[in-house]
């Protein structure tokens, strides 16, 4: 198990050959105590780069493949009558890191299911509500291919929101893709299982962030609320996200104060999910909109 940020960066390329940015956006989240969307196209390595997280991090590790079958009581739990008495039995999402492969292929009462413990840290089962151990990260996969074409739907606003940050795995360019291929089998044992029992924590509570980077957070999150091409206005859980992840960010550069640039680093990944363009600008990618925010806004040049 890796002891540090670093280290965590470092054991997740051992196994995943994409950009190393990729790499520090997915363990910030970890650090920032979120949840990670992983987007992409068939074989991106979106299911690898989850469970090389899930090994380096330690603790429990669960993972659940979604279909449109899937009950809520699959992923939470469920209770069962043993002599007269109501006794719990639990469900993968009380592990530390939790894979839901192919979330979009999930019915919409199962994907309700999954907003209590992604904001509450809790469930509640049979009127019981019980807390999920710490940390807690939900790793999810979604095939962007299946959406476009209408195979599946997109996921709810809703549960979008509930994600700290989103990244897009592509496939590795051709020169990394021949490590690949001669790793294979080395690959294929990757199970997500952690090499320690006990997981790594992190304090963010001693990461300073001074009033002006806040204001400039506030002012990115306002000016893609202004932008004319974004159909739903972000809710406060944008700016709460990208607050944190700047923290984390700060944390895995090796400073207990977040900068600017850290801010700008987490824009894309925090934001760029939860914007929903209007139909006239469908052609529109919501990281664009982003980069336009980053554009328009100025930075603090003191902090």
């Amino acid at each position: 198990m890796a002891s540090s940020p670093r280290e965590l960066v470092k054991t997740v390329s051992k196994y995943f050959f994409g950009n190393i940015s990729t790499i520090e956006i997915a363990v910030a989240t970890l650090i920032a105590g979120g949840h990670l969307l992983l987007l992409g196209p068939v074989g991106g390595g979106k299911t690898t780069l989850a469970k090389a997280l899930a090994r380096a991090v330690g603790g429990s590790f669960a993972r659940v493949q979604m279909t449109n079958e899937t009950l809520p009581s699959d992923i939470l739990g469920y209770g069962v009558y043993v002599q007269g008495e109501i006794r719990i039995v639990k469900g993968p999402i009380f592990n530390n890191v939790v894979l839901i492969d192919e979330i979009n292929r999930g019915p919409p009462r199962t994907l309700s299911a999954l907003i209590e413990p992604m904001q509450e840290r809790t469930v509640t089962i049979e009127g019981a509500t019980l807390r999920l151990p710490t940390p807690h990260m939900v790793v999810a996969t979604m095939n962007v291919t299946e959406i476009a074409t209408g195979a599946t739907a997109p996921l709810p606003l809703a549960l979008l929101d509930r994600f700290t940050a989103s990244l897009h795995v592509d496939y590795v360019d051709p020169a990394r893709e021949k490590e690949v291929v001669k790793m294979a089998d080395y690959l294929d044992q990757l199970d997500g299982k952690p090499q320690a029992t006990t997981p790594l924590t992190f304090d963010m509570g001693k990461v300073y962030v001074a009033d002006d980077v806040v204001d400039y957070i506030i002012k990115l999150v306002d000016a893609v609320r202004r932008d004319e091409r974004v159909a739903v206005p972000l809710s406060t859980r944008a700016p709460i996200a990208l607050y944190r992840l700047a923290r984390a960010i700060a944390v895995l550069d090796g400073r207990n104060y977040v900068i600017p640039d850290d801010v700008k680093k987490a824009a894309v990944p925090a934001l760029a999910h939860r914007i929903i363009t209007k139909p006239e600008y469908s052609d529109v990618e919501p990281v664009r909109i982003v980069e336009d925010a980053l554009r328009e806004v100025e930075p603090p040049t003191r902090i």
